[in-house]
C-alpha cells in the first residue's frame, strides 16, 4: 500500500464547453505545446509517443531561459483517462499525473491529480502553473 500525505498532492477541476474527446486529445497532440505552462510561457512539444509506454518532452521557453519537462504514458483510455509521470529534467523525483474527462452538460470535466511532490511549496508552485495552463487550455479549445 502508498500512502500519500496530503501535502504531496494537487487537485484540480476544471470544466471545458466541448466534448471529452476534444479535452482528452488536447493531451495527445503536439499542439500541446500551444497551451503548455503558465502565462509568459511558450510550451514546445519535442517528443510525443502517445501510447502506453511512449515517452512526451516539452521545453518551456521563457524569458528567464528553457527548461524541460518530460515523462512516460502509464495508461491512455479514451477518452475517459490518461495516466503520465511527470519530471523536470534538472529535478531528480518523478511526479505522477491523473487526468479524468467526464461529460459534463455539453461539455467536459477534468479533474487532474498531480501526486509525490517532495513537499508543499512544489504542489503550491505546480498549482499556479496548472491554473494558467489550463486557462491557456480553454482559450485553444474555443479556437
Amino acid at each position: 500500500m502508498t500512502v500519500i500525505a496530503a501535502d504531496t498532492v494537487l487537485e484540480i477541476t476544471r470544466i471545458f464547453d466541448v466534448t471529452p474527446e476534444r479535452v482528452f486529445d488536447a493531451w495527445l497532440q503536439k499542439s500541446w505545446g500551444e497551451w503548455a505552462g503558465p502565462p509568459g510561457i511558450k510550451g514546445e512539444v519535442v517528443q510525443m509517443e502517445p501510447r502506453v509506454g511512449g515517452k512526451y518532452q516539452i521545453v518551456m521557453h521563457s524569458e528567464r531561459g528553457d527548461i524541460t519537462v518530460g515523462g512516460t504514458y502509464k495508461e491512455i483510455v479514451r477518452p475517459s483517462r490518461i495516466v503520465m509521470s511527470w519530471k523536470w529534467m534538472q529535478e531528480e523525483q518523478d511526479t505522477l499525473i491523473t487526468l479524468t474527462f467526464r461529460p459534463k452538460g455539453k461539455g467536459t470535466e477534468l479533474h487532474m491529480r498531480h501526486e509525490g511532490f517532495s513537499n508543499a511549496d512544489r504542489r503550491d508552485s505546480h498549482n499556479n502553473g496548472w491554473n494558467g495552463t489550463f486557462d491557456k487550455l480553454e482559450k485553444f479549445l474555443a479556437r
